[in-house]
């Protein structure tokens, strides 16, 4: 059997991040089967932003591309909002973290029904590589922030908690002008 490779793509501005290793090794067995029998009601993204910076919910997706020997296809899954949460800054010996902002997204009512299309398709496949992405834009940046710290985690199925993609990234944000 066809064995999918996962890559994990997060495109929120144009940064470099680095992968967990536990990550890319949770990840390195994931094939095809693994994919087809993600439960779409309980797929969930989070993405966790410093304070004052906010996403633009409305435009936060999950994104698919599929390459095969046919080309790419690329699928799109709008993601809603389950609930907003800050979570207070951190005061260490050494160091203080920001206030940040916590987003739990779960695939819209329309994107669940795509989703499970979309397995269909990839199990009717001979191979091929799968590449997802969690996507957003910002609400308008305040003038003072010139870096942003940024985390994204993604859940797969009720039995595993959440696989972290990124964990605190730093963003750098330029302003127009």
């Amino acid at each position: 059997m066809a064995r999918f490779s996962l890559i994990i793509i997060i495109f929120l501005l144009s940064s470099c991040a680095s992968v967990p290793l536990g990550t890319m090794l949770e990840f390195r067995s994931f094939g095809k089967d693994d994919f087809v029998n993600i439960n779409p009601q309980v797929l969930r993204a989070k993405i966790q932003v410093d304070e004052p910076v906010l996403i633009d919910v409305e435009s936060t997706e999950l994104a698919l591309e599929l390459t095969t020997a046919k080309g790419m296809r690329k699928f799109k899954f709008p993601l809603i909002l389950l609930r907003q949460e800050k979570i207070a800054p951190v005061a260490g010996f050494f160091s203080k973290s920001a206030g940040k902002t916590e987003y739990t997204l779960k695939l819209s009512d329309e994107a669940v029904k795509n989703f499970s299309a979309t397995q269909q398709i990839i199990q009717d496949e001979k191979s091929g590589k799968l590449n997802f992405s969690v996507k957003t834009g910002y609400q308008k940046f305040p003038s003072e922030i010139n870096e942003i710290g940024l985390s994204v985690f993604l859940k797969l199925s009720e039995e595993k908690g959440f696989v972290t993609l990124f964990d605190n990234a730093k963003l750098e944000v330029k302003h127009g002008g």
